[in-house]
C-alpha cells in the first residue's frame, strides 16, 4: 500500500512538472528544460578562471549539473543555482541533500535574484532571455564577473572567447565596467 501512495506521490509531480513547463514555455517565454551535457559542462569548467573560494551561480539550473561538476572541480567555491520551476526545485533540494551537496538552491526567477557577488554565472537559456539578461549582468555584476552562455550570445556584449563543443557554440563574457 505504501509502494501505491508512493507512486501516486511520483505521478503527480510529474503531471506539476509537465503543466508548469507548459505554462513557462507558452505563456511566460522561457525555455524548456533541457540540461547541459556532462562533457560540455567539464569542458566549461576548465576554461573559466578560477580563483580559490569563488561564487558560482547557474541560471535556470533545472537539475543543477553544471553546479554539481563544479562542486567536485572547485569544493572550495560557494555555488548557487536558481530555478523557476518549483517541482524542479524541490525535486533537486531532496537529491541534493541526500547527496551530502553544499550547492543552495532557489526557487526564484533569475530577474529577482542579486547576482552582485558572483565571480561566475553559467546560462543554458534562450535568446531573448539572454538579451534580457545583459542589462542585469551589467548593472549588478562587478568587473571581472565572468558570464558563460551555452548556445546563446549576448548581441550587445563582445564575448572574450568563443567555442564549439558537440557541436554548440559556447560564448565567454567578462564584465569589464558596472553601469550604474
Amino acid at each position: 500500500m505504501i509502494l501505491l501512495y508512493l507512486f501516486l506521490l511520483v505521478f503527480i509531480i510529474y503531471v506539476i512538472f509537465f503543466i508548469s513547463q507548459f505554462n513557462n514555455v507558452l505563456l511566460k517565454g522561457y525555455p524548456p528544460f533541457i540540461s547541459t551535457d556532462s562533457v560540455t559542462s567539464k569542458k566549461i569548467i576548465s576554461e573559466v578562471q578560477t580563483k580559490d573560494g569563488m561564487t558560482v551561480y547557474e541560471l535556470g539550473c533545472g537539475r543543477a549539473r553544471f553546479l554539481r561538476l563544479a562542486e567536485k572541480a572547485w569544493p572550495r567555491a560557494k555555488l548557487i543555482g536558481v530555478e523557476n520551476l518549483f517541482t524542479l526545485y524541490f525535486l533537486n533540494k531532496i537529491r541534493l541533500k541526500l547527496q551530502g551537496s553544499k550547492i543552495k538552491l532557489v526557487n526564484d526567477d533569475i530577474f529577482k535574484v542579486n547576482l552582485a557577488d558572483a565571480d561566475l554565472i553559467y546560462c543554458y537559456l534562450s535568446g531573448g532571455l539572454m538579451e534580457k539578461l545583459q542589462e542585469k549582468f551589467k548593472r549588478e555584476c562587478r568587473p571581472g564577473t565572468q558570464i558563460v552562455s551555452r548556445c546563446f550570445s549576448i548581441d550587445q556584449m563582445p564575448p572574450e572567447k568563443v567555442m564549439t563543443i558537440r557541436n554548440k557554440t559556447i560564448y565567454f563574457y567578462k564584465i569589464w565596467q558596472k553601469i550604474v
